[in-house]
């Protein structure tokens, strides 16, 4: 079973991947985005790596497709505003930085915490930022003036949804996206 679990993931990483060297928004989907977010947020976006601003669209796609959600809810504007913005505190990462992270994480996780750093070099600092990302996002849409709830919902896509049930939705989503 771990092993499938690990060829899966493995899988989806190898399509994020592809998907980002052939994808590119269609002004449709930009307008759709400009729509969803604040001109501060709308920065925030544009500043995103060009693969990880198709991935957040694929998210924002996913849920708007699976709507309404488990319970019978509507996605509301700050679930969409969040699913857009998730990955916003990754910064710019070169492909290398984003599969030696994957890479590494699956193979030695205790390891590449070891490499983290903050400040480090290009690297180290690509895998802290991979690691930190949803705490760095939070922190930068508080910074640019977004809801309250568009942080929460960035802040905690990467743990646990505990009781929430629209990060649960968006994290089930975003595995698949």
């Amino acid at each position: 079973m771990v092993a499938r679990s690990a060829w899966a993931r493995a899988r989806y990483r190898a399509r994020q991947l592809a998907w980002g060297w052939r994808e590119r928004l269609a002004p449709e989907q930009i307008e759709q985005i400009r729509a969803l977010l604040t001109p501060a947020e709308l920065r925030l976006f544009v500043a995103m790596d060009d693969r990880d601003q198709l991935h957040s669209h694929r998210l924002l796609r996913g849920l708007l497709a699976s709507a309404p959600a488990p319970g019978g809810a509507e996605p509301s504007r700050a679930l969409l505003a969040a699913a857009l913005l998730h990955d916003v505190g990754k910064g710019k990462l070169a492909t290398r930085h984003r599969v030696a992270y994957v890479l590494l994480n699956a193979a030695a996780p205790r390891l590449t915490r070891r490499l983290e750093r903050p400040d480090g070099a290009a690297w180290r600092g690509a895998l802290w930022r991979l690691r930190h990302h949803a705490r760095l996002g939070a922190e930068r849409l508080a910074a640019s003036g977004s809801a309250p709830r568009v942080i929460a919902l960035v802040a905690g896509h990467t743990s646990p949804p505990g009781d929430d049930g629209e990060l649960a939705w968006m994290i089930a989503v975003d595995a698949d996206s």
